[in-house]
């Protein structure tokens, strides 16, 4: 990994005003994977930790810059290459001219970023090797070099559901609810996603004789998706100003920052100032927050936000056991107690209509309203409650029975997931993950049992 990390570095500089703090160096080990970890000195507040210059970053703009280089039919202003009189004619021996050159501007335009980073990605670093009999590399060969390996996925349960050679796919009967919730969200991406891109890799397919059959394509997909998912930072992209889930860009090295629970604590990112050349989005910049890194192998850290391990493990792949942000989603079991669709109208009505959730420290107030509705039917005090006339404690002693009911049938669920986890004397990572999942839920239940019995 050293070999590799200096090629990065080397690459980085080579290509814009890489910074990086002399106080810091990226690490591995088995709990974390790769890290960065404070190597001397002190890395006080708002100082510079690294700067990745925009010419490194993989986002919708350089992406598209880079495709405009073997077509130039590709013209977007402050975007893709400027066209040159004395430009590479296109029968050159690189096979990008060709492969490229069948992509539409249109078609490219309306791709999401997560879509065309797809697209790009497994061109550039699966099929170019294919295209070229290994005689050209990407331009971003430094930094695929680093990324995690497909078996270092496999944690993810997206992979676990879509991919046809997952050793997990009976791990996903024992995922709570709000990690099965997150999971078909991220599985539907995936699928929409892939028969978006996979037109233009058929055509490849026909254009290169590719030894590389679709099916093993899709599972480079998968792990390209993950990579792209668990690693991309939340920037403004103006060519996609009007969808939130393409504001993205990739940064090199950043990456290597873990996440840390605490919010407003550790490091920050800082985006520059747009450049309006045909290189990016401006810098990418990380600093250090409130916390000081004064001992040598603390690790140095980002919070990626506010997020329960349902969210962590489908989104990253990895879990924090005692995660803070942790609740429990009882909507399953709420929804099923309703028997009367005039209860339902009128939840509906008042905007109180599922994402029923309990944390450790109680039930939210839409589950009190729920099932106040749904033990008393009185519509006409719940109604006052909603308006403030009531306070929910009218209410409490009246649902404790069923919300106790609730929670102990969950308690009983996460012990049964628990004990069929942990029948393999030495769990895997993805096992573990779901351990700690339903230890941390039983914890949350625990302590909101206790205050029901109070």
């Amino acid at each position: 990994m050293e070999t590799k990390i200096a090629s990065l570095t080397h690459w980085l500089n080579d290509n814009g005003q890489f910074q990086l703090s002399e106080n810091i160096c990226v690490n591995e080990n088995e709990i974390s994977g790769r890290g960065v970890t404070l190597s001397s000195g002190i890395i006080r507040q708002n100082q510079p930790i690294v700067s990745v210059p925009s010419a490194c970053q993989l986002n919708f703009h350089t992406v598209l810059y880079h495709i405009s280089k073997f077509n130039s039919r590709i013209r977007i202003p402050n975007v893709t290459e400027k066209a040159e009189t004395d430009k590479i004619k296109e029968n050159e021996l690189d096979p990008r001219y060709r492969a490229y050159g069948i992509l539409n501007q249109d078609f490219l335009l309306n791709l999401s970023s997560f879509q065309l980073l797809e697209l790009y990605i497994l061109g550039e670093w699966i099929l170019l090797p294919l295209w070229s009999g290994n005689q050209i590399k990407s331009f971003w060969e430094p930094y695929f070099a680093v990324w995690p390996s497909q078996d270092e996925l496999k944690s993810f349960p997206a992979v676990w559901k879509c991919s046809k050679r997952s050793d997990y796919k009976d791990l996903l009967d024992l995922l709570p609810t709000a990690s099965k919730n997150n999971m078909l969200r991220i599985s539907n991406l995936v699928e929409n996603d892939w028969q978006k891109i996979s037109p233009i890799l058929n055509a490849w397919n026909d254009l290169f004789q590719s030894p590389l059959p679709l099916e093993d394509q899709f599972e480079k997909f998968l792990h390209i998706y993950c990579i792209i998912n668990s690693r991309c930072l939340y920037t403004e992209v103006p060519l996609k100003k009007d969808d939130i889930l393409s504001k993205f860009t990739m940064v090199p090295f950043v990456d290597f920052l873990n996440h840390t629970q605490d919010v407003d604590l550790h490091c920050f990112p800082k985006m520059e100032s747009l450049n309006r050349s045909s290189h990016g989005l401006g810098p990418f910049s990380i600093y250090c927050g409130n916390h000081t890194y004064q001992t040598v192998g603390e690790e140095v850290l980002l919070n990626y936000g506010a997020h329960s391990n349902d969210f962590l493990i489908n989104e990253y792949g990895f879990v924090i056991p005692n995660n803070k942000w942790n609740y429990i989603d009882i909507t399953p079991e709420v929804i099923n107690m309703v028997k009367d669709s005039t209860i339902q109208k009128f939840l509906e009505n008042n905007g109180y209509w599922g994402d029923y959730t309990v944390s450790a420290e109680d039930a939210s107030y839409r589950v009190i309203v729920a099932l106040s509705l749904i033990v008393t039917g009185d519509f006409r005090r719940v109604e006052k409650l909603l308006m403030g006339y009531i306070s929910e404690d009218f209410f409490l002693p009246k649902i404790k029975p069923m919300l106790y009911k609730i929670l102990a049938q969950l308690k009983d669920r996460s012990m049964a997931c628990i004990r069929t986890l942990e029948k393999n004397a030495n769990p895997d990572f993805c096992r573990q993950n779901l351990v700690i999942i339903h230890q941390d839920y039983i914890e949350i239940i625990e302590k909101n049992l206790s205050k029901i019995c109070t």
